[in-house]
């Protein structure tokens, strides 16, 4: 019995040993919340910036927001627990206010404002060529799909959430199997392998939010371009910007960023992002983001009116926006946006970048994930203050 229990043991230390990365995640991720993110992932990437000087805060004298609009906003940030609210109009920041603690330079969890980025940087790759058309298979870069039913999908497909591939809510929980291929591909220390694994659910052309498309748009980015994510990033985007590093969540060290999810900036920085997409483009007189390409972001697609390439968009109003069939609980929004040029980045439970150039605004929040969000409120506040 005890050479039994001994096998057992040193079967199970085996196990552990030859993928630790994995089962540590698995036993402490369900603690994790927007705040201890930052401290707990790794390995991780840095996104190297160009940092020169901070953007132009405007004096509250000199501001355009009236008292009551500013406790408006302030109480609403409040009731739904968040970290850092900027809204940004005209020449400069018109408000900018930190919670529990955080200030300036604290970074925190945004969930799936990641997948934004992402689609960001697949216009970097279709402008330099790297990506010869949206409208070519997967295939020609996923040569293991060749001759599969998956042979249908295209990179545009995929880039509006409509490719078909199997889909798994977030599930962390130890009563399944620990080698199924969606917590692999969540935690797992081979992503790309996971990833591979995943079929059809349905024929694509059907919009159905999925973070897999993320990660298969990462896939095909890295096997393009022949880049590291990080590094194309900070060439591209993060450099040009004049931001401060921000950091990536690997799956190994050397391996592939999860892209759907853990890109962590600082909030000033996700603000510079937003000043960029509403000025068509254009960081300090330079052509920084092909407008071309951030005009297909924000156009609707067919299977979504409200969603572009890996961009919301915010009309036309629904009181409750959806993300797929299988995610029961949607994003509400009670009053339709004031105007008709909203675009955003959209984490979960409520963290956003508005961008309104009509409005000459732009509009960051961080927090915890709130259950209670409305989409409407933060950016028709101010639009209504502005005269709108």
């Amino acid at each position: 019995m005890q050479w039994f229990i001994g096998a057992v043991v040193l079967a199970c230390t085996i196990i552990l040993a030859l993928d630790w990365t994995f089962w540590s995640r698995w036993v402490t991720i369900r603690q994790q919340t927007p705040v201890s993110y930052p401290a707990w992932i790794e390995p991780t990437a840095a996104v190297a910036g160009n940092f020169e000087r901070e953007l132009v805060s405007v004096p509250p004298a000199a501001g355009v927001l009236s008292a009551e609009a500013i406790a408006q906003l302030t109480a609403y940030a409040e009731r739904v627990d968040s970290f850092a609210l900027l809204v940004h109009q005209g020449p400069g920041i018109q408000l900018e206010t930190y919670w529990r603690g955080f200030g300036p330079d604290d970074v925190t969890e945004t969930y799936s404002m990641a997948k934004s980025v992402l689609g960001l940087m697949i216009g970097f790759a279709v402008a330099e060529g790297s990506i010869r058309s949206l409208d070519e298979p997967v295939t020609r870069y996923i040569s293991e799909w060749v001759g599969s039913d998956r042979e249908a999908m295209t990179v545009r497909d995929v880039l509006q959430m409509a490719s078909g591939l199997e889909h798994y809510r977030f599930n962390f929980s130890q009563w399944q199997n620990p080698y199924n291929k969606a917590l692999r591909l969540f935690i797992g220390s081979d992503m790309e392998a996971a990833l591979l694994r995943f079929g059809l659910q349905a024929q694509p052309g059907n919009f159905f939010y999925n973070s897999a498309n993320s990660q298969l748009l990462m896939l095909i980015l890295q096997r393009s371009t022949g880049r590291s994510y990080a590094d194309f990033v900070s060439e591209k985007l993060w450099q040009p910007l004049g931001a401060k590093p921000a950091r990536l969540w690997m799956d190994r060290e050397g391996g592939m960023p999860k892209a759907y999810s853990f890109f962590q900036a600082r909030p000033r920085d996700w603000l510079r992002l937003g000043l960029a997409i509403k000025q068509d483009g254009v960081v300090d007189g330079e052509q920084v983001i092909p407008a071309e390409w951030l005009k297909q972001m924000a156009s609707p697609s067919p299977g979504n009116p409200k969603y572009g390439l890996h961009l919301w968009i915010g009309s036309p109003h629904v009181t409750e926006r959806f993300y797929n069939t299988n995610t029961p609980v949607g994003v509400k929004q009670a009053k339709p946006f004031l105007v008709d040029d909203v675009v955003f980045f959209d984490g979960g439970g409520g963290q956003r970048v508005y961008i309104i150039p009509s409005a000459d605004l732009v509009i960051v929040r961080t927090g915890m994930r709130s259950a209670d969000w409305d989409d409407g409120v933060m950016p028709n506040i101010v639009l209504r203050d502005l005269g709108y």
